[in-house]
């Protein structure tokens, strides 16, 4: 039986809307009255997090535009364009394709860097991302480029009821490397928290620089970056899970640090730090 001719548009359109925006791209294929169904607004909103409006309206990179498209194009275009957020634009927001989650990233302005106030610029300087044609380019007007420091220490803080409540969330910090830079023969330490815990994760080893060698054996004792699509490197710092908006765990807290071995370092180019959704295994 062909229940497009029993069942109005609007409850099939409401069965769509509990599946996911995947199901809802094939399932618009199945037939005409699926495509109008599987492409109505009423099923893309769902798709989109409860408070997009809001996120929209309090940016000022977004364009009066985006509310001329539909629901569908709108989850497209922000899953394809962060747009940013917070106080002096210091955060992005877009949402992942797979799922319509959160996805959110601290500019280095909002990170804590030991000696990157800004004060002690023969430590830390503060580059214009307009003005440094080698770097990849940056969503965010400032990049934090390490001149020399023997001590590393960024953290970096974010709410948790700003993100998709029930989801499994990874953090990931984002960075490049410029010419000459050195020290990052030896693993920094990467560890996750959220405020409420007792006892923070455990910290792991991160090579932020591995030698091909490293590369090439693959050891198990240490995390690895990868060169992203943007072309900025990204190296996981871990992962926690973010439950309702009754379980409000405060915050969650991020960290990578090199405070043993004290050796120099330099040419460590700080983009920020993201966090987005991961499969549940």
């Amino acid at each position: 039986m062909d229940i497009t001719r029993t069942l109005p548009e609007e409850c099939i359109a409401n069965i769509i809307s509990g599946t996911s925006p995947r199901d809802a791209c094939r399932l618009s294929l199945v037939s005409r009255a699926f495509e109008s169904a599987a492409t109505s607004n009423l099923v893309w909103e769902r798709f989109l997090p409860p408070d997009y409006q809001e996120i929209i309206s309090s940016s000022s990179s977004s364009s009066s535009s985006l509310n001329l498209l539909t629901k569908k194009n709108l989850y497209f275009h922000l899953c394809d364009n962060p747009i940013l957020i917070g106080n002096g634009n210091n955060m992005s927001f877009q949402i992942d394709k797979l799922s319509g989650k959160k996805c959110l990233m601290l500019a280095a302005r909002e990170l804590t860097i030991i000696w990157g106030s800004g004060e002690t610029p023969h430590y830390w300087e503060w580059i214009s991302s307009t003005q440094a044609p080698v770097l990849p380019k940056s969503r965010f007007s400032e990049v934090a480029h390490l001149r020399i420091v023997w001590w590393l220490d960024i953290k970096g803080r974010i709410e948790t009821k700003i993100l998709s409540p029930k989801t499994k969330y990874g953090a990931y910090f984002i960075y490049s490397m410029v010419d000459r830079f050195y020290g990052f023969n030896v693993p920094v330490k990467v560890s996750i928290r959220l405020e409420n815990e007792v006892e923070g994760g455990d910290a792991a080893n991160a090579y932020l620089n591995p030698s091909e060698e490293l590369l090439q054996i693959n050891r198990q004792d240490g995390r690895l970056p990868i060169k992203r699509e943007d072309m900025w490197m990204e190296i996981e710092i871990g992962e926690f899970f973010n439950g309702s908006q009754v379980d409000d765990h405060g915050a969650v807290e991020m960290c990578l640090k090199e405070v043993q071995v004290l050796n120099g370092k330099s040419g460590l180019v700080v983009h920020g730090i993201e966090l987005r959704p991961k499969e549940e295994s």
